[in-house]
């Protein structure tokens, strides 16, 4: 049981990395500083609605994901983008 623990604090360390290094090639930007709990519109500099739906997009094409339409509205932390990839990769399995 806590290998399984283990293993899975080290997956959700690497996907919100993968995520971090996702968002900044999508910005152009260093984004290192950003925490789970940095909040996606305020954090990152220029993000606007328009923006982030197409960082959406792009997060989309980078992980082989296809999102909700309305899922932009949930996101508001980076943890929260980091659990809904999360859950899609879970159902594809």
């Amino acid at each position: 049981m806590q290998d399984r623990q283990e293993e899975r604090g080290q997956a959700d360390r690497e996907l919100f990395e993968r995520v971090v290094r996702h968002v900044g090639e999508f910005v152009e930007a260093d984004v290192s500083y950003l925490t789970p709990d940095s909040h996606l519109a305020s954090s990152i500099e220029g993000m606007s609605s328009l923006k982030m739906i197409e960082m959406l997009l792009y997060m989309e094409d980078c992980f082989g994901l296809d999102f909700d339409e309305g899922v932009v509205d949930k996101f508001e932390k980076v943890q929260d983008m980091v659990d809904y990839i999360r859950e899609l990769q879970e159902i594809r399995k």
